[in-house]
């Protein structure tokens, strides 16, 4: 499992409320229901007022490196992309889930199968017709 972190942070003069940034942001919430790579996904606003602080986050998580690779070149992808690169500059960091290079521990330690198993199950509610924040 690769866990796909990026930290968003905003060119001058972007900010929350600005119509391009409310884009890129509806985009990006809803990879998960069109990219099929996508094993697991969270994203979200800082909500620290610190210096060092990114403005927007997103954690995708992923089988391997080829249903990664997959989605850094998935049609969906590539359109919030092309949003981002407009309004913000970004950092990435890939990192194995289970491999002795990462380290998990509390909540999320060992939750890993237990979360695809809950995320299938809402992506097949929502097939149904069943609505659900994802």
């Amino acid at each position: 499992m690769i866990l796909h972190l990026v930290f968003f942070k905003f060119i001058e003069p972007y900010q929350w409320g600005d119509e391009e940034v409310m884009d890129a942001e509806i985009i990006t919430r809803q990879h998960p229901l069109n990219i099929d790579e996508i094993r697991g996904w969270a994203c979200g606003r800082n909500i620290s007022e610190r210096a060092q602080a990114m403005d927007f986050v997103v954690m995708g998580l992923f089988e391997d490196h080829a249903k990664l690779s997959a989605y850094l070149i998935h049609q969906d992808h590539m359109r919030g992309v092309d949003k981002w690169q407009r309004i913000a500059t970004w950092s990435v960091v890939d990192i194995e889930v289970d491999s002795q290079t990462s380290s998990f521990a509390g909540l999320l330690a060992g939750g890993v199968g237990g979360q695809i198993k809950q995320w299938d199950i809402l992506k097949s509610r929502q097939v149904q017709g069943e609505t659900h924040e994802v």
